[in-house]
């Protein structure tokens, strides 16, 4: 295996999906005391800003409103997202590309940052995310 040279430069965010998005975005807000970065109705998300965090990109909470199906037995995770530089962006999608993962690039203009949206071997879904200023 073609291993990493240690490009994960911090934890840019951590997704899970909740029942109740209103009942949870307001424990977060006022409770633990997050401050709300982006929330979107249509789409059923609300992000929550918990610390400054690697290259402009802050450290984030993100609930994602579950699907009526989601069960005890399944994992609330959505997605874990690790920070990497923007110069080593794409030397990681080719290096994960060449393990034999499936990438799905993308941008998210609000938050801008480029990211790799792969699996782990049990299905976890993590990305790679780099923040850059030019996406707009």
């Amino acid at each position: 295996m073609d291993k990493s040279n240690r490009h994960v430069k911090g934890l840019g965010e951590v997704s899970i999906q909740v029942r109740d998005l209103d009942a949870m975005h307001k424990f977060y807000e006022e409770v633990v005391g997050l401050e709300v970065l982006r929330r979107d109705d249509g789409e059923r998300f609300v992000f929550f800003k918990v610390a400054e965090g690697y290259g402009g990109h802050t450290q984030n909470l993100a609930l994602f409103e579950a699907s009526k199906t989601l069960n005890p037995q399944e994992s609330p995770l959505h997605h874990i997202a690790l920070n990497v530089a923007l110069e080593d962006f794409e030397t990681e999608k080719m290096r994960l590309e060449g393990l034999g993962l499936k990438i799905n690039a993308t941008v998210h203009e609000w938050l801008h940052v480029r990211s790799l949206y792969f699996y782990d071997p049990e299905g976890n879904h993590l990305e790679f995310v780099a923040y850059d200023e030019t996406v707009r």
